[in-house]
């Protein structure tokens, strides 16, 4: 992963930082390799009972184009953040058994260059987050800004480990979990590789 415009310092943490979430992650075995074709795929044949995406509101109508098929269990979520605990999608996931849950994020984010700037400091959620913010900022990059768009993809991941409701049904198998990034610069969609704890292109 590289990073234009960065002192080798900056590169570096950014790097670092989400190198490190990825590995923590990747060590539970719930947290597995899925893309958009197989997810499709799978619900159309019913190899795959139901799942659940949430994506950022910036997504917009790109969501539902997932899987078009109309007589698949495909559970669709969206709001700023792409965050899991908003918009009744717990209570879905535990309601509806819902088995794979894709929490899936993008490029050039108007919301997350909101949250970045100073006087919003307060609304990030770890000083590490922060950090990152504070160097894509001053880099300004496509290639920062993605790194920082994908980590909150990750972030978002473990969140759902550490949740109370979610977390144990992950743990227990009966949930597994994904992560999404579209590069609109490339037209492609990456998915987070466990295996090799990073995200990679999906053959278009």
């Amino acid at each position: 992963m590289s990073i234009e415009g960065q002192s080798p310092a900056k590169l570096a943490n950014l790097v670092d930082t989400i190198g490190g979430i990825a590995s923590e992650i990747s060590k539970h075995p719930c947290v597995t390799y899925l893309d958009d074709v197989q997810l499709s795929d799978n619900l159309v044949s019913g190899v795959m009972k139901n799942a659940a995406v949430v994506a950022c509101s910036d997504v917009g109508a790109w969501v539902p184009y997932v899987c078009s098929s109309a007589s698949v269990k495909l559970f669709l979520f969206q709001n700023f953040g792409h965050h899991f605990e908003s918009g009744g999608m717990v209570e879905t996931i535990v309601g509806k058994g819902i088995q794979n849950v894709v929490v899936y994020g993008h490029s050039d984010c108007k919301y997350i260059k909101f949250l970045a700037r100073p006087e919003n400091s307060d609304k990030t959620k770890t000083e590490e987050q922060r950090q990152l913010y504070v160097a894509a900022l001053e880099s300004d990059s496509q290639a920062a800004w993605k790194t920082v768009g994908q980590y909150n993809v990750l972030v978002e991941l473990k969140q759902m480990l550490a949740d109370p409701i979610i977390g144990p049904l992950a743990a227990s198998g009966k949930l597994n979990l994904h992560g999404w990034f579209y590069d609109a610069v490339a037209a492609q969609i990456e998915v987070f590789a466990p295996k090799i704890k990073a995200f990679i292109g999906v053959p278009k």
